[in-house]
Parts: structure tokens; C-alpha cells; sequence
């Protein structure tokens, strides 16, 4: 397994507002955001996790969803 692929699997670990956290930091970091392939890989793998998430992960996460954009 590729060093790629292992973090990709990292990710897919994560709670979901972490997944979203990191894309926030990576789209924020100059030195990060320019790597738009592995950026739409997470976004990927982050819309695959939140469909997967049972009502209890997604009610959660729409929680700090909402308190993030307050």
C-alpha cells in the first residue's frame, strides 16, 4: 500500500466533522491547496463516509455543522 493510500485510509477512520476540518485546513494552506487531486479525493471519500453515516453520525454532525456557521 502507498504511502497515499494509507493516509486516504486514515481519513476514512476519521469522524466525520474531522474529515470536514481537514479539507477546511487543506483548502486553506497554499502549500496544500495546489494538490487539487488528493483535495477531491478526500471531498470524495468525505461525501462516500457522511452517506454511510447512521442517523446518529449525521444528526452529530449536522450539530457542529451549525455551530461552526453561527
Amino acid at each position: 500500500m502507498s504511502s497515499l493510500e494509507k493516509r486516504l485510509q486514515a481519513f476514512r477512520q476519521l469522524p466525520l466533522q474531522s474529515q470536514l476540518m481537514l479539507i477546511f485546513s487543506f483548502r486553506l494552506n497554499p502549500q496544500w491547496a495546489t494538490d487539487s487531486n488528493y483535495l477531491e479525493q478526500l471531498k470524495r471519500i468525505h461525501a462516500e463516509c457522511l452517506m454511510r453515516a447512521s442517523l446518529e453520525q449525521k444528526a452529530e454532525y449536522e450539530r457542529v455543522i451549525a455551530a461552526l456557521t453561527h
